[in-house]
């Protein structure tokens, strides 16, 4: 079997991994565990990843409208990561150099959560 190959299925497995502890925590009693945001709590501004349990509890529940609603930023990220495995897997696959990560990619979506987070908080 080709390294490339290998590599993939690793990848793929360790995505699966993830995800499935991901899924048994938000669907256990211990989601609710988290202690609550320091920003929200002492200074009653929102901070960049507020709502992130909430969005991730809806993801779980497949009710992606919902999830869309609490923080748009992260619903839109994991359809760019999504993305980027689908890419990933065509690569391998069909031995292409297919890449759509540009490293200015990173600072579109910091300056997008910046600004989602003073809309936010203006409101």
């Amino acid at each position: 079997m080709k390294k490339q190959y290998k590599t993939l299925i690793l990848v793929q497995v360790l995505i699966l991994v993830f995800l499935t502890i991901l899924y048994l925590f938000i669907k256990s009693k211990y989601i609710y565990s988290i202690p609550k945001c320091v920003f929200k709590e002492k200074l009653g501004i929102f901070c960049v990843s507020c709502n992130g349990t909430t969005f991730a509890i809806e993801i779980a529940n497949l009710n992606f409208k919902k999830a869309f609603q609490t923080h748009p930023i992260f619903f839109m990220s994991l359809i760019y990561l999504a993305l980027m495995n689908f890419i990933y897997i065509v690569n391998v696959i069909f031995n292409k150099q297919i890449n759509i990560f540009k490293w200015w990619h990173a600072i579109v979506w910091l300056i997008l959560l910046l600004i989602y987070t003073i809309i936010r908080n203006l409101n």
